[in-house]
């Protein structure tokens, strides 16, 4: 996306953060006057909407000495001030308490993720006059950051399993309403963060029943905010105030965002299909969770089983950056490409250090330049054995699985007449050496979401095939209530359709096959099996098409009349209310800012697919989702539906 990182959410958010850990007031972060050494207090959420943005190393810089979860048991520490940094429930408020009454703290600073409710707040400036503690209580403040910030143009609400939450028939109506309100919760603070004040655009809720009721209760919690909070609240969503574009009215569009709120329902099929690219192989394959991955590392001993490794991927890492959208082929050449460029590097420096033969003489300046740029070299290794051992796990599980060939089957199917795609599928289940049950079960559920005509009873055996193997249905069986009670048929595809590479799913070795020849030919080292490895892989070219959310993202932002969007409601908090069933004035010219918001789960390839067509558009488009959900955790939602469905029913 063509932004700067100062405009990021990401970067927004951590200023936001830091504000927070600055107790001593003013807008200096660094070490100073205002720099008062604490202990900050958090839960669980707050925990993890902080780890993606300072470390251990970058809280320790900003005077924390301690960072404790609140549910524990902690022991007093004398003369520290803490920060409270909490959701605002009543188990937290008790919690403050009962540290306030033990004396934990010298005073305290309680920030709140989200906007605490009056009667909660009640319940705090009551429980600390009871205990006679209310003088140390410095502050309470609402800091409108409860999201996690994931990149700089991504975000989630770190709501998992939303799908399955919103969907089943066990959560009543009074649970769905107060998940529905801590997702308005959420959203409201990353525009606040933004200080952003969007025009709201969302499917009716005869399509999408829970997209329209967030969307009203956000309008609703924007306008309330607005018609009580004054010049203050007023501000929040001013650009001006952190420096930005100036919020420019109703009428000009390039001033305020476009904010599309969807359920997930609207393309499920890029949920489950296979992946190509670096990161959302990382996520599919190896859990990638706030930006943390662990994946298995082969030691000094080639007999001993490998070692599980975590790795930090961030927006701190240029590789990470450079390539988290590549496809797989094109990062394993550029880990070679960095290890080449790496060992002519140490080379060059090794020769100026042999030139230096007189130790009493002034460094040469060949030598004192390599000498600083030793931190940068040393930076460079740890990034490169980093991505060469989790491209090597990532080649290693496309090998056992033969992954390569389901991704390109799935792709397929869109182009591919129903009964080419049942005979690829069948021949796919027969196979036994060809991926897990959990890639078929994957692949039967993309076929059945992109031929949803398909004859009942050939489904039905490809069903009966997948379950005698031992996979689990009770997914295919949700997928299939599903679509008696909706139409499934998907947003039709813009790009084409044709395999670039001419490279069909069957026939021959195929071309992990080649690819693996060739790798186990190679030296047995870990840079020598990548460079060979991806040699073999140069045709597979990962997929050009638009997704459902990208094709309805440029239809709202590029205004076009007609289309999958030309039902869709339009809100704008910022404009007078408007009656029943009236409609208030739009914003005809293009939106330049734009943020999509899926409920119930997002991915990689979607945002992906977001982000690109944001650059080739000149668009700034952020994305965010209740949580990102990997395709293992997608398919285990979908089981878990099927089988609280055939509770239901039986």
């Amino acid at each position: 996306m063509a932004q700067s990182n100062n405009g990021s959410i990401l970067e927004l958010q951590r200023a936001a953060v830091l504000r927070m850990l600055n107790i001593g007031g003013g807008d200096q972060q660094g070490w100073g006057g205002s720099q008062t050494w604490k202990v900050l207090i958090y839960d669980n959420f707050c925990k993890e909407v902080v780890a993606p943005l300072l470390r251990i190393g970058g809280l320790r810089n900003h005077g924390v000495t301690l960072h404790l979860n609140i549910e524990n048991s902690r022991q007093p520490v004398a003369d520290v001030p803490a920060v409270y940094f909490l959701e605002p429930t009543e188990k937290n408020i008790k919690s403050i308490l009962e540290d306030l009454e033990k004396g934990l703290y010298e005073n305290c600073y309680i920030n709140f993720a989200s906007s605490v409710t009056r009667p909660l707040l009640e319940d705090l400036a009551k429980g600390s006059l009871q205990s006679r503690a209310a003088q140390k209580v410095q502050g309470v403040f609402d800091r409108y950051v409860s999201f996690v910030s994931l990149g700089q143009s991504l975000f989630t609400l770190n709501l998992p399993t939303a799908y399955y939450h919103l969907n089943s028939t066990t959560s009543g109506d009074q649970f769905i309403e107060q998940y529905l309100e801590r997702i308005v919760d959420g959203l409201l603070s990353v525009l606040v963060t933004m200080r952003a004040l969007p025009i709201i655009r969302c499917p009716p809720g005869n399509e999408s029943p829970m997209s329209e009721m967030v969307a009203r209760k956000l309008e609703e919690r924007i306008r309330e905010l607005l018609t009580r909070g004054g010049p203050q609240a007023a501000e929040l969503f001013s650009a001006e105030s952190r420096g930005g574009p100036a919020d420019m009215g109703p009428g000009a569009s390039s001033g305020r965002p476009l904010l599309c709120i969807l359920a997930r329902d609207v393309d499920l099929i890029t949920m489950l299909h296979h992946t190509w690219t670096y990161q959302a192989q990382c996520h599919d394959l190896f859990g990638l969770r706030l930006n943390k991955l662990t994946v298995p590392v082969d030691g000094a001993d080639s007999a001993a089983p490998p070692k599980p490794k975590s790795y930090d991927v961030d927006e701190s890492d240029q590789f990470w950056i450079q390539h988290a959208g590549s496809p797989f082929t094109v990062v394993g050449e550029a880990v070679h490409e960095a290890i080449e460029d790496y060992k002519k590097k140490t080379a060059t420096m090794s020769a100026d250090q042999g030139q230096q033969e007189d130790p009493n003489m002034a460094l040469a300046p060949g030598l004192a330049a390599a000498i600083n740029a030793l931190p940068e070299m040393t930076e460079k290794k740890r990034s490169i054995d980093m991505h060469t051992n989790i491209a090597m796990a990532l080649m290693s599980e496309i090998k056992a699985r033969e992954l390569d060939k389901f991704y390109e089957m799935e792709d397929q199917f869109s182009s591919q007449s129903v009964g080419t795609s049942i005979k690829a599928m069948e021949e796919l289940v027969a196979e036994t050496q060809k991926g897990t049950l959990l890639d078929k079960t994957r692949a039967l559920m993309c076929l059945y979401l992109s031929k949803p005509s398909m004859e009942p009873a050939k489904l039905q055996a490809l069903i009966e095939a997948v379950a005698a193997a031992g996979g689990d249905v009770d997914g295919m069986n949700y997928l299939q209530h599903l679509s008696s009670i909706r139409s499934m048929s998907m947003p039709t595809m813009t790009r084409d359709n044709s395999n670039p590479s001419g490279s069909g799913g069957g026939g021959g070795q195929g071309l992990m096959g080649a690819m693996f020849k060739l790798a186990d030919s190679a030296k047995a080292t870990s840079e020598g099996m990548l460079a060979a490895g991806v040699q073999g892989l140069k045709t597979i070219v990962a997929s050009d098409k638009d997704t459902p959310v990208c094709q309805i993202m440029d239809g709202l932002m590029e205004q076009k009349p007609g289309g999958i969007t030309e039902n869709y409601i339009y809100l704008d908090p910022k404009a007078p209310p408007v009656a029943p069933g009236g409609e208030a004035p739009r914003i005809r010219a293009a939106f330049r800012r734009g943020i999509a918001f899926v409920i119930g789960g997002g991915n990689y390839p979607e945002m992906q697919s977001l982000q690109e067509w944001g650059t080739k558009h000149g668009r700034q488009v952020c994305y965010g989702s209740t949580d990102m959900v990997s395709p293992t955790q997608f398919v285990e939602e979908l089981c878990q539906l099927g089988k609280t469905l055939g509770a239901d029913m039986r």
